[in-house]
């Protein structure tokens, strides 16, 4: 069988584009192949019977080399190829699709429609994928069946997920959390909402043991330093510490008649009253760490979400729920 003469500087003037590259080159012939037939016969003869490049002198080496590459790989298309089951004739020449069936190596058989195949004719292009368009049309019920609904704040979502360590959020920042270890937070949300219950307790019994205090004493000799008197305050050791105490004495207790007295504002009397009250401060940091997490636990429990919910079209039942974001 005598090989195929391909006429190369023919090719490369019926491909009209700029050619720089061999892939350039191979997508010029790809094209070639499926809008002229006969190109497409020169090839796929040229495949079959072998060939033989002619007229390659004034044509780039780039096109020349993707000829050989597109003759190769149609070869192996070519080879490949085996008498197609597509298309069976009925009674006066109609055509009617067979059914086929397609076994994977676990043994489960699955159907075969024309459009999983390799289309060997342009026919059968045009089939409409059935599984597609049940999957679009179900899709699009699914999306349409979208509600929008209030979900569970992330306190409400972390509670109720606690036990399960795989849902765990941690909500409390580290260094709040070690403090909180330190007024026996046991590091559980349900107790930690308990500990936080405390707090009005701790601060009316800081305000009233600030008023109950008639005496400063020294820690070190244990001897009263200033003492309370009904006319005032008796300073027996005219340190400025001691003064200095005495009067912050004074303005802590100013400062907690007000409702909304704040742990900041009454740090530093109480900063004076330690060395002559002891406990006091630490009091105090009870306070402003319990006000703190409340702070925590509101904000956290008033971030409600905005959800999506999807539902199965066909139950009716939630199947996914996503947040609104924005």
């Amino acid at each position: 069988m005598d090989k195929v003469k391909i006429p190369v500087l023919a090719l490369r003037q019926a491909a009209q584009v700029e050619v720089r590259t061999a892939e350039e080159a191979l997508e010029a012939l790809r094209k070639l192949w499926r809008e002229d037939e006969g190109v497409k016969k020169l090839l796929e003869q040229a495949a079959r019977q072998g060939y033989t490049l002619v007229q390659t002198r004034d044509v780039e080496p780039a096109f020349t080399a993707a000829i050989h590459t597109a003759i190769l790989r149609l070869r192996k298309r070519l080879g490949e190829e085996k008498p197609s089951t597509l298309v069976v004739t009925g009674g006066k020449g109609k055509e009617e699709r067979k059914v086929m069936t397609w076994e994977s190596p676990e043994g489960v058989q699955y159907r075969v429609e024309p459009y999983d195949l390799t289309p060997r004719e342009e026919k059968y292009w045009s089939y409409r994928d059935k599984r597609v368009e049940d999957a679009e049309r179900w899709l699009r019920d699914f999306l349409a069946m979208a509600e929008i609904e209030e979900g569970p704040s992330p306190l409400e979502e972390a509670l109720e997920h606690e036990d399960n360590p795989h849902f765990r959020r941690d909500l409390i920042p580290e260094d709040l959390e070690a403090e909180l270890q330190l007024l026996g937070w046991d590091g559980t949300l349900r107790n930690l909402q308990a500990l936080v219950d405390t707090l009005p307790t701790r601060e009316e019994e800081f305000k009233r043991r600030v008023r109950s205090i008639t005496a400063l004493v020294d820690r070190r000799g244990g001897a009263e330093v200033a003492v309370k008197t009904p006319n005032g305050w008796e300073v027996k050791a005219t340190s400025r510490a001691v003064v200095n105490a005495v009067l912050s004495l004074g303005l802590l207790m100013n400062a907690l008649e007000k409702e909304d007295w704040r742990t900041g504002e009454v740090r530093p009397y109480v900063k004076d009253l330690e060395p002559f009250v002891p406990g006091l401060m630490a009091s105090l940091n009870a306070i402003a760490v319990l006000r703190r997490t409340k702070y925590l636990l509101d904000e956290l429990g008033r971030g409600r979400r905005v959800v999506v919910v999807y539902r199965d079209p066909s139950t009716g039942e939630p199947v996914y729920r996503t947040p609104v974001i924005g």
